[in-house]
């Protein structure tokens, strides 16, 4: 049985256990009930006479409901469940994010609730040796990593002679001209577009979904810099991809409204067929599996044949700064994050839990993540920490010059 499994039946298991065990002896199941309430009656006077064992008593500690959203509720319930087994004295609730104790997020919100200083720092807690790990670790502890992907339309590849996905930015540009025009623009027909990206302002993760891939896997990085005394000087390797995805556009390979429309909705544009390729995430495998369309995956096609390299994008959990008990909250955000495997099987999360990572039987058992794995194993993961204080000055710069880039 799998760990989700288990923790799915954790509670029904409990509830039938007597029901089967005792089912047709009815005389007996009421001699039990009745031993069983006056054995009840005597613990629990005991215990309120000596002030061990007070349920109205428990601390409460608060939780955002992005715990749900992000995991479902069946596995948080069973997981608090759990918890508060162990910690008789506290309790969980959920309650708005602006009133919770913690708080649960995406890295795409990372930078600015450390910005604002709506987290607590985590430093009392625990022991980070380096400036990297104070940012990654000292504000949030991360639950469960996803891994940048490529993803292609099978059907379509295919139709414009392209029998294998692309590996190099050479035999991407190839793939994109080749369904360009076997999917010539017709009056009564949907177009089918080669690519696409999303570069709306207001969308959180359009950069880091759309275009730090293409720099990673070409050998850059997003650059770490004091913006204190001097304007950021955009790497090569950066204005060199944004000229590539501006040739893209200019050659009428990119589906339109590129500064219009949002990641959310150009994967649903993927899973109606209107895109042959595109960069996703692997939290987006899920998603992209209920539309109609046969799909495959690939690592980011990189400037030359090589080891490739990838990011990893994350949820995480933090404790706010206003919240009035943070011995306690900690206690729980400890918890929670040294159950990642049960998270990261609750959302078929590929690598998982990072930079302590496993192949779960999730993985194993479905091909589409067990090749995931196969592409997170194989590259160089990139040291990536979301919301430096640099990174909302450079990605202002990547914009004036993917405006440039795309006039």
């Amino acid at each position: 049985m799998s760990i989700l499994n288990y923790y799915r039946k954790f509670i029904e298991k409990s509830r039938s256990f007597y029901t089967k065990r005792l089912s047709g002896r009815k005389v007996d199941l009421l001699l039990l009930a009745a031993a069983v309430v006056v054995l009840s009656f005597i613990i629990v006077n005991r215990a309120c006479r000596t002030g061990t064992f007070n349920l109205s008593k428990r601390t409460e500690i608060t939780v955002s409901p992005q715990c749900k959203d992000f995991f479902g509720s069946d596995i948080l319930d069973a997981l608090i469940h759990e918890f508060e087994g162990q910690n008789l004295d506290l309790r969980i609730r959920e309650t708005s994010r602006e009133n919770a104790d913690i708080i649960f997020f995406d890295d795409s919100e990372l930078g600015s609730l450390i910005n604002t200083s709506a987290l607590a720092s985590l430093a009392p807690y625990i022991h980070v040796e380096t400036q990297a790990e104070q940012w990654a670790a000292g504000w949030a502890l991360p639950l469960v990593s996803f891994m940048d992907l490529f993803v292609y339309n099978i059907d379509v590849l295919r139709g414009a002679d392209c029998d294998r996905p692309p590996k190099t930015r050479a035999e991407f540009l190839a793939a994109a001209r080749a369904v360009a025009k076997s999917n010539p623009p017709l009056p009564d027909e949907e177009p089918v577009f080669p690519f696409a990206l999303s570069l709306n302002d207001a969308d959180p993760v359009a950069l880091r979904r759309n275009l730090y891939p293409w720099i990673w896997a070409n050998g850059g990085d997003i650059p770490v810099i004091d913006t204190s005394d001097k304007k950021p000087v955009l790497p090569k390797v950066m204005t060199d991809t944004i000229t590539f995805l501006g040739q893209l556009n200019s050659e009428g390979l990119l589906a339109p409204e590129t500064f219009e429309k949002t990641t959310a909705r150009r994967l649903e544009e993927f899973t109606q067929g209107k895109i042959a390729m595109l960069t996703i995430s692997a939290r987006d495998i899920a998603f992209l599996r209920r539309g109609d369309i046969t799909f495959g995956i690939t690592a980011m096609p990189a400037a030359a044949q090589g080891k490739n390299r990838l990011g990893l994008s994350g949820i995480y959990a933090g404790i706010s700064n206003h919240c009035a008990l943070p011995d306690e909250a900690w206690i729980f955000l400890a918890f929670i994050a040294g159950k990642s495997q049960v998270l990261a099987e609750a959302v078929s999360a590929v690598p998982g839990s990072y930079p302590n990572v496993f192949s779960g039987d999730y993985i194993k058992k479905d091909p589409l993540y067990s090749k995931a794995w196969g592409i997170f194993e194989a590259a160089d993961i990139i040291d990536y920490r979301p919301g430096q204080p640099s990174e909302e000055e450079i990605n202002r710069i990547i914009r004036e010059k993917l405006a440039e880039a795309f006039k």
